[in-house]
């Protein structure tokens, strides 16, 4: 039997963790009090409906910076109307964003993709959390076949990157 996340445990993490995603979502929306303040409770409107679900193995500060870039995703497609481009992030390679490609390398660093890793990763980058499951359905694969793709893409990169 899973042992689930207890109610003062979730005041607990809010209270542990609030300022430290609000911190996050702050620099990554281009320092904006509002917007980030936005992103920051909606994270944790998620947490509170879905703590229930957690068991208390869970990472809980891995699961809320998921959170917090799904729902600042969302936020920027909203309010801005543009997508989020698989080249403009930095989680594909998992690498910081500052980090650079050598300047003598002159490729594509997706090039090393086929073409349906690259479809698989714009559909999985582009959807929010929740509406994953249908972007998978969608490919004609499973949820759990689409995050072992999208894991074995990362890894296939990374591999490149590091050569």
């Amino acid at each position: 039997m899973i042992a689930l996340i207890e109610h003062e445990t979730c005041e607990n993490i809010i209270q542990t963790y609030y300022k430290e995603i609000y911190s996050y979502c702050f620099a990554k929306l281009s320092y904006k009090q509002h917007p980030a303040e936005d992103c920051t409770q909606e994270v944790f409107v998620i947490f509170f409906s879905k703590h229930e679900k957690l068991s208390s193995t869970d990472n809980i500060r891995l699961w809320l910076y998921r959170t917090a870039d799904n729902v600042m995703k969302a936020y920027i497609r909203k309010n801005f109307g543009h997508e989020v481009s698989i080249e403009d992030n930095p989680e594909v390679y998992n690498i910081p964003a500052e980090s650079s490609f050598p300047d003598d390398s002159a490729e594509d660093p997706f090039e090393v993709l086929t073409e349906d890793e690259k479809k698989l990763l714009e559909a999985y980058y582009d959807t929010d959390y929740g509406q994953r499951s249908a972007a998978a359905k969608k490919m004609g694969i499973s949820l759990a076949a689409m995050y072992q793709r999208v894991h074995k893409i990362k890894k296939k990169l990374r591999k490149d990157h590091d050569n």
